[in-house]
């Protein structure tokens, strides 16, 4: 009995010894922040009723036109907004919120012409047409409804349906491109630009680091239309933060009328193409940290007789600055 029992003791303490030491092997943490291999995130923007967002945008573009002539003409434009988007409603993954661009401050420069707005100190803006641009959508609120799969379903609101009846009532007493602009200030696809932040990037369903997957992306870059669908990639995960990228091209939209700063007549877009490259940050809460976009595009229009050729470069960042309830 003594030597069973001296046999029984010699391996209770050789089991104390060793299972710590596995136990510690097996909990080990991978490589600090990193995310395991395999192991899947769920990827979703979450939204909290009574819980607004601020975030911070700011638009840099530069432009390079060319005329049939090849005469050239280039100019500069760096806009910033400060928004807030507020939750109204999320319930089984759909949400409802409003945004609300709260400021604006613009700058335009091209050959030796200035021209500066702030919003929050000029009581009058300037009568100049680009900046009309941005001056539609300005403490106009609008309402976006997503489904869970970061797809705008529903666009509307009070402030903006006003304002659209309004440009509808009052077209007769408008220039035709003063009318154009001030109408594509305020449509879907500008108020999509500014105010969806997922840009359907973000896919609603788990996924594992360096898993890619396809969706439609809408870019709206110097009032020009651009659809296609891309892929998008979850580059990776490390400190309780998601970052996905997209690199993808957009085929600009045919026919469409825009508005092309300097030329005086309606442009039809012939043809054209975005190159984007863009990284959104979504932390572990389902907050969105951070958008980037960088857009190197071109386009081919007629206006009248004249058909020219415009070259874009522009960067667009939201940068969140602060929570609170409301």
């Amino acid at each position: 009995m003594n030597a069973m029992m001296r046999t029984l003791t010699t391996l209770f303490l050789l089991a104390a010894f060793i299972a710590p030491s596995l136990s510690a092997q097996q909990t080990k943490p991978a490589t600090a922040g990193a995310a395991p291999t395999g192991r899947e995130y769920r990827l979703q923007a979450l939204y909290r009723a009574g819980i607004a967002q601020s975030y911070e945008f700011t638009e840099s573009t530069q432009v390079v036109r060319t005329h049939s002539d090849s005469a050239k003409k280039t100019y500069q434009r760096d806009v910033k907004y400060f928004m807030t988007v507020r939750c109204l409603e999320s319930m089984k993954g759909i949400v409802s919120v409003v945004v609300n661009l709260d400021s604006l401050t613009y700058a335009f420069t091209q050959d030796g012409l200035s021209v500066t707005y702030d919003s929050q100190k000029d009581i009058t803006p300037k009568n100049f047409a680009d900046l009309n641009s941005y001056m539609g959508p300005l403490n106009r609120s609008f309402e976006l409804t997503y489904s869970p799969y970061a797809e705008v379903t529903k666009i509307g609101g009070e402030q903006i349906t006003w304002i659209r009846d309004y440009l509808k009532e009052n077209s007769a007493d408008m220039d035709s491109v003063l009318a154009l602009i001030w109408n594509q200030s305020v449509a879907d696809e500008n108020l999509l630009q500014l105010g969806d932040l997922q840009k359907r990037i973000i896919p609603g369903l788990k996924m594992a680091v360096d898993s890619s997957w396809k969706h439609q992306l809408g870019l709206r870059v110097e009032g020009i239309r651009f659809d296609d669908t891309v892929r998008s990639k979850f580059e990776s995960y490390s400190g309780g933060f998601y970052v996905l990228r997209t690199k993808d091209t957009c085929d600009a939209r045919r026919d469409q009328r825009v508005h092309v700063y300097g030329v005086p007549y309606v442009t039809t877009v012939l043809d054209g193409q975005a190159v984007v490259d863009q990284t959104l940050s979504l932390a572990s809460t389902g907050i969105i940290q951070t958008l980037t976009q960088h857009v190197d595009a071109w386009f081919r229009g007629k206006a009248a007789n004249e058909t020219f050729s415009q070259r874009i470069t522009t960067q667009n960042t939201w940068k969140l600055t602060g929570q609170y309830q409301w």
